[in-house]
């Protein structure tokens, strides 16, 4: 059933633009873990490396500097005599190109590790809210609040300001969409609209929901049922009133427990501001998601409670009928009824109405302000559900009350305003529970001036359009998570993870290509000196064993080397007991007895004595 006033009502998508592209440089190829990042980084470095070793071995192949190969084994101090001694020669130069390229190439990694943009992937995976249970808050707020100080309401996320303080720090998460937002059941209405007035009917019991009236309905207005589904008033009201009207709060669930009990769902006045707001002028607005639960049968309701202002002091007028139309047009225009799918018939209740009322001094009747008001309202079943166990009190009372709850947790009873009268039949009601609540404040405008223009901001009521399906889907998922059902939420969770760029992936092959080619260049020494350790060399040329001499490679089983001191020289000892000793020039000739010994050394194989055991 609808209970409304003149209207008009505009909902629709609206597109918020496309997803941008990453680009070439762009960290979109995930690898899990940084150490298999690091360890693509080492290889690649690594096999450029390689390749400089190997393209300098080759250079020397091809010019015939044995030398310069051998100095790249060598540190960087032998390194610099080499080529200090041999000017800028062709030997020279290669070793000094070795010793520049090689320690930059040993960097390669440390260049891909800068390339990171940045360095990392979003991954999601979607979980049932009961499964992140452990990652809620201890006493996560009920309330959240969207305003616009700046004046710049595209830097409004939704998401961010409505999920904000439900998870502990660093959980990084998005709710999408709820499913299923229409799945209330409704029973047969018990009364008329004109009987009963609009109401959603959910037992045949007369258990029921609607909406608190501040109209001035009495025997002299009357509400007008114009069709099955809608009513009207036109009521003209006395200047002493209107102080009373303004004072009732607005858009307050009004809840038929059946038996003639009934009461109103008001705000909780101790955290809840709309207490205060939702009376008076200004321009706000208010959505709220609360559950209704009699005995194990629970309702879940989605309201939405928009007020857009206009107020003048006395004598000043408070604009004039093109203001007041263009006011009307705006704020009717820019309030979608609901923004979720399409309900089942008599799910869903609502209300609008105009108001112009004149506040007087109740001393002398004298104007103090005048005030231009809109407000509309809206109550839909969302869902319904069947608990596994009744709710029970909070404590025991002797009247009939109910629980009231904020965010799934009962604060305290109704008993405190239960009237007092004896009645054998008084029992717990059920529970009231306001699961999640917005209130929007700046963004709609600044009811506090007699300006159409500021009171009601254009731009706000359209990025408030705009977003309203985004804004009930979020704060519903919201208040499954508090107070309702959380598996029935689904909740992204995000981590982050290493990624590669396709800069970095291609960048970190290209070493190896390159050491690809260098190994089949240095390939061309076909003996391998060029491409072999000098202990082989030296294994293969002094014919330590039967090893050949012309096309050498690496020392499989390594002989034994050692120091021999023989007649005061120092010699290198080899494992058959012989020695290395042909040295050509650079060396003070020996005595006779040296000499005798050291031909008896070479000739018999006799050895002397060992300088390193």
């Amino acid at each position: 059933m609808t209970f409304s006033h003149k209207g008009l009502i505009l909902i629709g998508p609206f597109p918020l633009g496309m997803p941008l592209v990453p680009s070439f440089t762009t960290s979109v190829l995930p690898v899990q873990e940084n150490v298999v990042k690091n360890i693509v980084f080492r290889a690649s470095a690594f096999c450029l490396q390689l390749a400089v070793c190997n393209l300098c071995s080759y250079c020397a192949f091809k010019s015939k500097a044995y030398t310069s190969f051998l100095m790249f084994a060598e540190n960087h101090i032998q390194r610099l005599f080499f080529v200090s001694s041999r000017g800028w020669s062709r030997p020279a130069l290669i070793v000094l190109g070795f010793a520049i390229l090689s320690p930059l190439a040993g960097l390669y990694d440390t260049l891909l590790w800068s390339l990171d943009s940045p360095g990392y992937v979003t991954q999601s995976s979607q979980v049932v809210g009961s499964a992140v249970e452990d990652q809620l808050l201890t006493t996560p707020p009920y309330i959240v609040f969207i305003a616009d100080s700046v004046g710049d309401v595209g830097s409004i996320d939704v998401d961010v300001a409505i999920t904000g303080n439900l998870f502990k720090p660093g959980f990084n998460f998005t709710l999408p969409p709820v499913n299923n937002l229409s799945r209330g059941d409704v029973a047969s209405a018990w009364a008329s609209l004109t009987a009963g007035g609009p109401r959603i009917w959910l037992d045949d019991e007369g258990f029921s929901v609607g909406i608190n009236s501040v109209a001035p309905i009495d025997s002299r207005c009357r509400p007008r049922t114009t069709d099955g589904e809608n009513q009207s008033w036109s009521c003209r009201v006395a200047n002493n009133e209107s102080l009373g009207l303004l004072e009732e709060p607005l858009g307050l669930p009004f809840v038929w427990w059946g038996g003639g009990q009934s009461e109103y769902m008001p705000p909780f006045r101790k955290d809840n501001p709309w207490q205060s707001l939702g009376t008076g002028g200004d321009t706000a607005a208010m959505k709220q998601v609360f559950t209704v639960t009699k005995d194990r049968r629970r309702h879940t309701f989605l309201e939405t409670v928009l007020k857009t202002s206009m107020v003048s002091m006395f004598p000043a007028p408070i604009g004039g009928r093109r203001s007041w139309k263009w006011f009307v047009e705006v704020s009717q225009a820019t309030q979608p009824t609901i923004s979720s799918p399409p309900h089942r018939e008599n799910s869903s209740v609502s209300r609008t109405s105009i108001e112009l009322l004149n506040v007087t001094n109740s001393h002398d009747q004298l104007p103090i302000f005048s005030i231009f008001r809109i407000t509309s309202t809206n109550i839909t079943l969302i869902r319904s559900e069947t608990l596994p166990k009744p709710v029970t009190p909070l404590s025991p009372c002797p009247f009939y009350f109910s629980n009231l709850a904020t965010g799934g947790h009962v604060r305290s009873t109704t008993c405190y305003r239960a009237i007092a009268t004896q009645d054998p039949g008084a029992r717990f009601l059920g529970q009231l529970d306001a699961s999640a609540v917005l209130i929007l404040t700046d963004i709609l405008g600044d009811g506090s001036t007699a300006k159409a223009a500021t009171a009601l901001n254009e731009t706000g009521m359209l990025w408030y359009r705009d977003h309203v399906e985004r804004i009930d889907q979020v704060l519903a998922s919201r208040a499954f998570i508090l107070g309702g059902d959380r598996g029935s939420v689904s909740v992204i969770v995000k981590h982050t993870e290493p990624a590669l760029s396709y800069l970095q992936l291609i960048l970190s092959l290209v070493p190896a290509l390159i050491a690809l080619i260098s190994v089949l260049l240095i390939r061309r020494d076909k003996r391998g000196y060029f491409r072999s350790s000098f202990f082989a060399a030296v294994h293969a040329t002094t014919h330590l064993d039967e090893s050949r001499c012309d096309k050498v490679g690496y020392s499989r089983v390594p002989p034994d080397i050692r120091l021999e001191v023989v007649a005061g020289h120092i010699l290198l000892g080899t494992p058959n007991g012989g020695t290395l000793n042909m040295v050509r020039g650079g060396m003070a000739s020996p005595s006779p007895a040296e000499k005798d010994m050291l031909l008896d050394l070479v000739q018999h194989g006799s050895h002397g004595r060992s300088l390193i055991d």
